[in-house]
């Protein structure tokens, strides 16, 4: 008797243990135990996926390996409090590594289990939640970028009231004095009102995009057109080169829209680039297209390339810019669902590169 009821509690225990491996097996979220100095007793398959590593690769080898190493202490404090019982009831925001170096955003809960009979391990509960953070954050962005937009909007409509008069009362004035010291200072009255107008012109070209007019279009042509345009931004000793391809790539786009994009880009490669090269290069992608452009100059900083798409942000002396021309960049190459990028090394040079789909799509205006 006292041999069966062994084998049957014998029995009993193996099937829930056996329940329990498959219930963590099957877990949806990742799960890890570890050990009081954080090493990683075991893992479930979804823990191998979040990570991107084998089993063999996770377990046995400390948890502080997979995150990133800004992230560090944060971990480590976030366990020792643990073991000593405390945030028991938090729902803590982590950040691992990948076996790629991807960063994965994860909420994290976990559970301190101290066996009568054992050591104490910690249980890890860990959700991916990279997707959400993105799609929060570009929430934000849209909301901040219409934001932006309306303020845009607004700000010009109440300059543009008084430029308009301004203007009006200069060329009143102008006609009826002849004395030629007035006469000059009129024209430098106008000129300052023009200048005033231009920058209410792109806030209101931020603030209202407006829809795009795409059409059949030969883009080896519209780059070509907008590096001839540029040329008015060149300095002397700057050296333009050209790689359009042998063959015309047909995209339909808004070409104006695209054209004031390129000019754009080739007018800020001149403005960084002293005796140096600009390379312009055309890439027929099959459903795509990209076009970009490289310099040979100044270069931009990272935590300046982090902020070159925010509108009213320049790096320009008072006076030399507004901060709009890389934003309304932004905002027409978006409304035809492509994107650009910026790569940069200091002293070395920048490339931006504007992706474009071949064919329209349907897209919400950025702003």
């Amino acid at each position: 008797r006292t041999t069966a009821a062994g084998e049957a509690a014998s029995s009993a225990l193996a099937n829930s243990e056996a329940k329990y491996r498959e219930l963590i097996a099957s877990a949806p979220d990742g799960i890890f135990v570890l050990d009081p100095q954080a090493k990683v007793l075991d893992v479930n398959e979804a823990g191998e996926t979040l990570l991107g590593r084998e089993r063999g690769d996770i377990v046995g080898h400390s948890f502080m390996e997979f995150v990133p190493t800004d992230r560090l202490a944060s971990a480590h404090g976030y366990l020792d409090d643990r073991l000593r019982g405390f945030r028991a009831t938090e729902l803590y925001e982590a950040t691992f590594s990948t076996a790629k170096g991807k960063r994965v955003h994860v909420q994290l809960r976990s559970q301190v289990v101290r066996p009568a009979d054992a050591d104490s391990y910690v249980v890890y509960i860990v959700r991916d939640v990279t997707d959400q953070r993105e799609a929060q954050r570009q929430l934000l962005e849209s909301e901040r970028w219409a934001s932006m937009g309306r303020l845009a909007s607004f700000v010009a409509h109440e300059i543009n009231t008084p430029l308009t008069n301004i203007s009006l009362l200069t060329a009143s004035i102008a006609r009826r004095v002849s004395d030629a010291e007035v006469q000059e200072r009129l024209k430098k009255i106008a000129a300052q009102g023009r200048i005033a107008a231009s920058i209410t012109a792109e806030l209101l070209k931020f603030a209202r995009p407006g829809a795009i007019n795409p059409v059949e279009t030969n883009l080896t042509d519209l780059v070509r057109e907008a590096v001839e345009q540029a040329e008015a931004f060149r300095k002397p000793g700057v050296e333009v080169r050209t790689e359009l391809g042998s063959e015309p790539v047909v995209c339909t786009v808004d070409p104006l829209r695209i054209h004031e994009v390129l000019v754009n880009l080739l007018k800020n490669a001149f403005e960084a680039t002293a005796n140096g090269r600009i390379r312009v290069r055309l890439e027929d992608r099959g459903p795509s297209v990209a076009v970009s452009v490289s310099d040979t100059g100044t270069g931009i900083r990272p935590e300046v390339q982090q902020r070159l798409f925010e509108a009213f942000y320049t790096t320009k002396k008072k006076g030399e810019g507004t901060g709009l021309g890389l934003a309304i960049s932004r905002n027409f190459v978006a409304s035809h669902g492509g994107d650009i990028t910026v790569t940069s090394e200091v002293g070395k040079g920048s490339t931006f590169t504007v992706f474009l789909p071949k064919q329209p799509v349907s897209v919400t205006t950025p702003v």
